[in-house]
């Protein structure tokens, strides 16, 4: 079966939601990072805006990371959990870093005391592949996105809050082709179109599943990293003085970020990694400045996406056509080609702001 792309339609299904309260699906690596958990806690506190549905365990395995460190056109390192060090959770393999994160979710769910009951669904234990064509990944998060979102009435879009590798995702779309008219992926993923690539952790795990979303033709709104969902960031006094000490979800988010703020063997070139080759300062140049003193923050990527249903003041966006992923995570443009909805920046207070004061309320 396939699904005819019209560019009005996904023109039309990217406007702003502007129901009172907006339905949503979240597919999250709820334990690769620290950022995840805070994404959920938000959502789940918010029933006055978002109506969480079901949360989606997706995978995720820190060998992907040796992407990103690897010098171009050499292999990636094999990584180990002593390499990466304190503050990175490590899963050696897709399964591992899917079980990781589902058993996290219903941690969360704990804390928050709401019932997992019905909303909680296991993913993908491996990544899409090609040989011999390109399948999707059965899971009982791609069966439960394609029987709820089959089952929506006319006009009411189900919104599909993306903050890991897109497999999931892709392979309801893949199963199912007929959801793309009844669901709207906002998607943290990958770089923006003007960057040179798009190489960052969530795409680079599964080049193929997000190659299928950016072709597919379902209504996306995507969230760069770098540029923009990296502005997102927290420090230490911020989380001790308004999240810490007043509710149990907010003392475990506070303290796996504090955790993470010691100094990090993965994390210590990050942003050449993701930027490479962007920058014409030449790398001796670079030693002879080094960084003597840091002001430690953290970045809380994943909160962008439920900011972007929360308030349209919270982040800009406009229509521009979907860009070609290229197998090597280049990008490559086509003006002809259907819409979605690229977010250039958004506003770092506010969302915190609601954030600690909905997490506040958890305490009372």
């Amino acid at each position: 079966m396939s699904y005819q792309i019209d560019h009005k339609k996904i023109a039309d299904a990217l406007q702003f939601p502007t129901e009172e309260i907006v339905d949503i699906v979240i597919d999250t690596d709820a334990y690769n990072e620290v950022d995840d958990q805070f994404a959920i806690a938000w959502a789940l506190r918010s029933p006055e805006r978002v109506n969480v549905e079901a949360v989606y365990a997706a995978p995720f395995c820190s060998q992907a990371i040796g992407k990103m460190l690897a010098p171009p056109g050499q292999k990636p390192p094999r990584l180990t959990r002593e390499m990466l060090g304190d503050g990175i959770h490590f899963a050696d393999t897709p399964a591992e870093g899917m079980e990781l994160s589902y058993q996290e979710i219903l941690n969360l769910f704990s804390l928050l005391d709401i019932s997992p009951e019905g909303k909680v669904f296991r993913g993908s234990t491996a990544y899409i592949e090609d040989d011999p064509g390109r399948k999707p990944v059965e899971s009982e998060a791609a069966r439960d996105l394609v029987k709820r979102a089959m089952a929506r009435p006319s006009g009411k879009r189900l919104y599909v809050l993306a903050i890991g590798a897109i497999t999931n995702v892709a392979s309801a779309l893949m199963m199912e082709p007929a959801i793309a008219e009844k669901i709207t992926v906002v998607w943290l993923g990958g770089h923006a179109p003007y960057f040179q690539d798009g190489k960052e952790f969530n795409l680079l795990q599964d080049v193929l599943a997000a190659q299928h979303l950016f072709n597919c033709g379902v209504p996306l709104v995507l969230v760069p990293c770098a540029g923009v969902a990296d502005h997102l960031t927290v420090t230490a006094p911020e989380l001790e003085t308004c999240l810490m000490g007043r509710s149990k979800v907010g003392d475990y988010l506070g303290k796996i970020v504090l955790d993470a703020l010691k100094p990090s063997k993965a994390f210590k070139g990050m942003m050449k990694g993701y930027t490479g080759g962007m920058d014409d300062i030449p790398a001796e140049l670079c030693g002879k400045f080094p960084t003597t003193h840091m002001a430690r923050s953290r970045i809380i990527w994943d909160i962008s996406t439920v900011g972007y249903v929360m308030n349209p003041n919270w982040t800009v966006s406009s229509l521009t056509a979907a860009p070609i992923l290229n197998d090597d995570m280049t990008w490559a443009h086509d003006e002809s080609r259907h819409p979605i909805r690229l977010c250039y920046g958004l506003s770092r207070d506010p969302m915190f702001g609601d954030l600690f004061a909905k997490l506040e309320q958890s305490g009372k």
